[in-house]
């Protein structure tokens, strides 16, 4: 299971990959799926559970606007969650 953050850009994106690529955990970076993406084009990093947290907070610090947060579902697909509940 895993956690998408959806942002207004790649370049938001890309600085969350950067900022966490030391830590061996994985984040990577794909096109906010069409049926999550509200109004126009934007871009996801997808997390593991236990790094979402790390990972929105420092979305916050940077300043960088969160378009969304979808968590996945047992049959692959996502549903929004609100940012601070991430709850496994």
């Amino acid at each position: 299971m895993y956690y998408l953050i959806a942002y207004n850009s790649i370049t938001f994106a890309n600085r969350i990959k950067k900022h966490f690529a030391s830590d061996g955990d994985f984040i990577g970076i794909l096109h906010t799926p069409k049926e999550l993406s509200k109004g126009g084009c934007s871009y996801s990093v997808k997390v593991k559970p236990e790094k979402i947290k790390q990972v929105l907070d420092a979305s916050n610090r940077f300043g960088f606007k969160i378009k969304g947060v979808y968590k996945q579902t047992g049959d692959g697909n996502y549903v929004e969650v609100e940012s601070y509940d991430i709850s496994g």
